[in-house]
């Protein structure tokens, strides 16, 4: 038994598909307890969304701040809360590791080390570094790797909503290093948040990412950059709805670009390239083809998901 503070509950866009989806109907849980490790906007999602769907299931968390373990209690996201990552993976079948992706490595070859028959997950948006990281540890066959598409610019327990991951990809990178009991169980819990499961592997999942997560968010910065606070009260919802992303925690995505960086440059670089194309259209006043530019982002726009 670990030793621990303890509270008690009071009351992509192509024409061939990128990866492989499966769909099918849910099972009867195989874990009876899960610990969440970061109880943020996505880590109390994952706790509610379990609850939603499998009411039966003890969840415990762990939270750094008094506040938000208090808010954990009283808002029911969890039934236990830990000052401690041993503390909350105590016991339980499956652990989430929901905290910025630079401590997620490490976290993971902790609790492999203290608790052999742990399944791990976690809700990392960058996974090549994780994989290479964990490769040929003991952490490597319990840790199955994954990524919940789906949050808000928002931040915080507060924020957490059951509904968050429904119909929402859930993207698994299975290094090939991960024993298959675990793989199944971590396949199983989270298709009961409501997600499709996505399987493909990490690289891969880095580059689309990079494009379709990493790069719009420094996009949308470098369009919120351009404005002084003069010029707020001018903005419309076209400004409000480019910057939305934003206003998404700083820290948190310094360690995301860290992590996936050479897939960043090198979706910076297709849009500095993109970027050239457009001011020689704008400089040469070719209507034509500008035209045609805007309706290729439109239809591409049109034809994602809503």
């Amino acid at each position: 038994m670990t030793s621990d503070v303890r509270y008690e509950w009071r009351a992509i866009h192509s024409k061939r598909p990128l990866a492989s989806i499966e769909t099918s109907p849910m099972p009867e849980p195989s874990c009876r307890s899960v610990a969440i490790i970061g109880l943020g906007l996505l880590g109390g999602s994952v706790a509610l969304s379990i609850r939603r769907r499998w009411p039966s299931v003890r969840l415990t968390a762990c939270a750094r701040s008094p506040e938000t373990r208090a808010l954990a209690l009283d808002r029911s996201i969890v039934d236990e809360v830990f000052e401690s990552p041993d503390g909350a993976a105590n016991g339980c079948d499956l652990a989430v590791i929901a905290t910025p992706v630079n401590r997620i490595a490490s976290l993971a070859q902790t609790l492999a080390g203290q608790f052999p028959e742990l399944t791990l997950t976690d809700v990392g948006s960058t996974k090549g570094g994780l994989v290479r990281e964990l490769a040929d540890s003991s952490a490597a066959k319990q840790f199955v790797p994954a990524h919940p598409i789906a949050g808000s610019e928002k931040s915080g327990a507060e924020h957490a909503s059951a509904e968050l991951f429904d119909d929402k990809p859930i993207v698994l990178t299975p290094s090939g290093e991960e024993l298959p009991h675990h793989v199944n169980r971590a396949t199983e819990f989270w298709r009961a948040t409501g997600g499709r499961i996505v399987t493909m592997p990490a690289e891969e999942h880095d580059a689309t990412l990079a494009l379709t997560s990493h790069l719009p968010h420094l996009l949308s910065s470098l369009a919120a950059r351009q404005i002084t606070p003069s010029m707020l009260s001018l903005v419309g919802t076209g400004w409000l709805d480019t910057t939305r992303v934003a206003a998404g925690d700083a820290d948190l995505w310094t360690a995301i670009v860290s992590e996936n960086r050479e897939a960043i440059l090198g979706a910076i670089q297709q849009s500095q390239t993109d970027l050239s194309t457009l001011h020689s259209i704008v400089t040469q006043g070719d209507d034509e083809a500008l035209r045609t530019w805007l309706e290729t982002a439109k239809q591409i726009r049109l034809d994602a998901p809503t």
